[in-house]
């Protein structure tokens, strides 16, 4: 049962949706490069302060994915809990799941971070992002704070450690990927199917060994 964000929490939200809306819609009608983080605040009726409370810089009201849980608990691939491994070797090989699983299972809990709630928000997003030239170089500057995260989902689910090369490299595989395949649905208007896109991804992750 999933427990309904407090009164603080669903203003907080209520706000950052605002400046974000009021920020797309100004980019739209006057350009990224154009419109100042004063323009949007006036938009919002928000001060400047308060802005920069939820968005560091003017690039992360586009950029910035909503704060929420990153997708945890066993799902559909998790291994046993590689802090209490299996003393005997053949029940720890019975425990972990394939690696595709793994790469699978983590791939799509990337995705529906990324999309979160609202797609058609999203889109607009990305849509600048892959047009403007300083949104899309902080963007893959953002994709380092979702390696720790990515890092840890994939190593539960494959039952090794989160430091260990193949998963440290298997994450920033499954980030970049989840950031191309974006921009790529974003650059073609959100024709392409998502869904897709990424089982033609999966399907040229088949190699990728954990």
């Amino acid at each position: 049962m999933t427990t309904r964000p407090g009164l603080r929490e669903r203003k907080k939200a209520k706000t950052r949706r605002l400046l974000r809306q009021e920020a797309l819609r100004l980019f739209v009608a006057q350009g990224y490069d154009h419109t100042t983080v004063e323009q949007i605040c006036d938009a919002a009726d928000v001060s400047p302060s308060t802005f920069f409370r939820y968005f560091p810089a003017k690039e992360d009201v586009v950029l910035m994915d909503d704060p929420g849980p990153f997708p945890e608990g066993p799902g559909p691939a998790c291994a046993a809990d590689p802090a209490q491994p299996p003393t005997d070797a053949r029940a720890a090989d019975a425990a972990q799941p394939p690696t595709d699983d793994a790469v699978r299972a983590t791939l799509h809990d990337l995705l529906a971070r990324r999309i979160g709630p609202d797609p058609d928000t999203t889109l607009a997003r990305l849509r600048l992002a892959a047009r403007v030239r300083p949104l899309r170089a902080r963007l893959w500057q953002h994709q380092e704070a979702q390696l720790a995260h990515t890092a840890a989902l994939l190593a539960r689910r494959a039952g090794r450690d989160t430091d260990a090369y193949e998963i440290r490299l298997g994450a920033a595989v499954l980030v970049a990927v989840t950031t191309e395949t974006l921009l790529y649905w974003a650059e073609r208007d959100g024709k392409p199917d998502l869904t897709t896109l990424f089982a033609r991804a999966l399907d040229h992750l088949g190699g990728l060994r954990l």
